[in-house]
């Protein structure tokens, strides 16, 4: 069977002769900070760079005083279960944090609880069901499905939880390739 050949995308190239009068509007509250920050500074430090990195990478969190204190109540919830009230309310407010996504929200409760909680992350999930999701195809029951299958893999394998996540996301960098 023949392979489907794919068409070379063409791309419109910037000439001289056009105008350029776009208006340009990204992260501004950030983006003016950083200009005030960085701009002529003699002590830019790695948290700096950090910052600049969020900013291009349009990852500027905001979350509010609520959701951070829900956040550690369950990080000091020794006993937390995946499917208590706290853990779904927790999840819910990360994600509607402006910046935070279901992968984003996972790794924050990856940090603090590896033992409970893995990172639901495009590779991994590939690697587990064989099928690429989605952003918009995340819910809280798919992570928590997800979490589920992750945890008895753990638990079958006497392997900490915390390890299964990283060694699908690896075995999908190997055989799956590109994302």
């Amino acid at each position: 069977m023949p392979k489907e050949i794919k068409e070379k995308r063409v791309y419109k190239k910037y000439t001289d002769n056009e105008e350029l009068n776009f208006t340009f509007s990204y992260n501004e509250k950030e983006t003016s900070e950083l200009h005030a920050k960085l701009n002529g500074c003699t002590s830019i430090s790695e948290v700096d760079l950090r910052r600049v990195s969020l900013w291009k990478s349009d990852r500027v969190l905001s979350v509010n005083e609520d959701t951070l204190q829900k956040l550690n109540e369950l990080s000091a919830n020794k006993n937390v279960n995946l499917k208590d009230d706290l853990v779904k309310e927790v999840i819910e407010n990360l994600v509607l944090s402006q910046g935070i996504g279901f992968p984003m929200a996972s790794a924050i409760l990856k940090f603090i609880n590896p033992k409970v909680f893995p990172i639901i992350d495009v590779r991994a999930y590939r690697a587990l069901t064989g099928t690429k999701p989605y952003y918009g195809t995340y819910s809280y029951d798919k992570y928590i499905e997800y979490a589920e299958k992750l945890t008895e893999i753990s638990v079958s394998m006497n392997r900490p939880l915390r390890e299964i996540d990283e060694q699908l996301y690896c075995f999908d960098q190997k055989n799956n390739g590109a994302i």
